[in-house]
């Protein structure tokens, strides 16, 4: 038997209500609401857990699953309408509602020491295509939690810039290595994690022409030179599988040699990787850059590359694939944030259940069909 407060007991059903129930209510002022605010976010989030996505949906599976609703929320008015669920969604503000997110999410995380921390972003692509033009997320990923930390809406990807300040501030990355594509590779950013007292790891692209030209002479030089070669931290990597072979090489040297060092906080390793990928007859080679603060190895610096890389395929390719949100046309800014919230709430609930092994899609069907499994990825009884 667990104890109570043990890590799998934090992600709880009833923590996340009693959370919700901080949310200001704005239909308390006109007197005109029947059902708790609280209440619709739970039927909403059960409901996108089984698989149910539009409101009609939803609404559909809440009618299915009346009886079971009613134990575990208590409602007295009944089931909201799929009108009431759109009119509430719309009008709860996601600050508030990404507010509950980080605090239902933080004593699982708990501390971020020895912990990375991927930032990107992603547009959601079906809303923009019904008119709320320009919603691009930011999120920080745990890869270690296999969960978001928190997230922040930008007007699009040229905004992520100002996004991630803005995010890191509210968030505690103490102790953690936070990776970021060539958009966060800037001077201020690399200050702030510094500040936070986090490493950084910041991929190196044409945004910074002058500082990705010096590391690709120094890496093409070094090569030549048998004397630096030897200072060349070498990892070498292979792997097979989905009718490919795919072969790493990830070479990293001190940044000592580097003359804009002061302006770049704390600034301690330059890494290159190149990646070849065979697939038949076909060869592709990449190679990638990075700046980093952190004093480690060739392979550590492989497998924060790599998972950083990873952020597409559990986070966002989870959210479209599993969740369909570029496919997702509901609309209405508000709506649409929080709905995304919500979704990355479900997702989160899903990673971090260990009692049965299945995909996310699969667990989804298990849940709509077993309320028990439902109830148990939101650690309720």
């Amino acid at each position: 038997m667990k104890k109570k407060g043990t890590r799998e007991k934090e992600l709880s059903l009833k923590r996340l209500v009693g959370l919700c129930k901080q949310i200001p209510d704005e239909r308390r002022h006109s007197g005109n609401w029947r059902h708790l605010l609280s209440d619709v976010l739970v039927i909403c989030l059960l409901g996108m857990i089984c698989g149910h996505e539009t409101w009609e949906e939803i609404w559909d599976y809440a009618k299915a699953k009346r009886l079971f609703l009613w134990k575990t929320l208590g409602f007295r008015h009944g089931l909201p309408s799929p009108s009431t669920m759109r009119r509430v969604m719309g009008m709860i503000k996601p600050k508030a509602l990404e507010g509950v997110y980080r605090q239902w999410v933080r004593p699982y995380i708990g501390s971020c020491i020895g912990k990375q921390i991927g930032v990107d972003g992603k547009t959601i692509r079906g809303a923009s295509s019904m008119g709320d033009l320009n919603i691009h997320m930011v999120s920080a990923w745990i890869q270690e939690d296999g969960i978001t930390m928190g997230q922040v809406r930008t007007k699009d990807k040229s905004n992520e810039i100002t996004a991630i300040p803005a995010l890191l501030a509210a968030l505690d990355i103490r102790g953690g290595t936070v990776s970021i594509d060539a958009m966060g590779c800037q001077k201020a950013i690399a200050a702030q994690i510094i500040a936070q007292e986090a490493h950084y790891l910041l991929a190196v692209k044409g945004n910074q022409p002058t500082l990705l030209e010096e590391i690709q002479e120094y890496f093409a030089w070094a090569q030549t030179d048998s004397i630096e070669k030897k200072f060349l931290q070498t990892h070498t990597d292979m792997e097979k599988g989905h009718g490919r072979i795919a072969k790493w090489k990830v070479q990293i040297c001190d940044a000592g040699w580097f003359e804009d060092k002061e302006n770049w906080p704390m600034i301690h390793t330059f890494i290159r990787v190149e990646r070849t990928c065979i697939r038949g007859e076909s060869v592709s080679n990449e190679q990638a850059f990075f700046v980093s603060s952190l004093q480690a190895d060739a392979a550590t610096f492989h497998r924060l590359v790599r998972n950083h890389w990873g952020i597409e395929n559990r986070l966002h390719w989870s959210l479209d694939t599993s969740f369909h949100e570029d496919a997702s046309l509901l609309h209405g800014e508000n709506a649409v944030l929080n709905l995304s919230i919500l979704r990355k709430i479900a997702l989160a609930a899903i990673r971090t259940d260990s009692s049965r092994k299945a995909s996310v899609n699969r667990k989804r069907k298990m849940a709509a069909i077993d309320d028990r499994f439902a109830l148990s990825l939101l650690r309720s009884s």
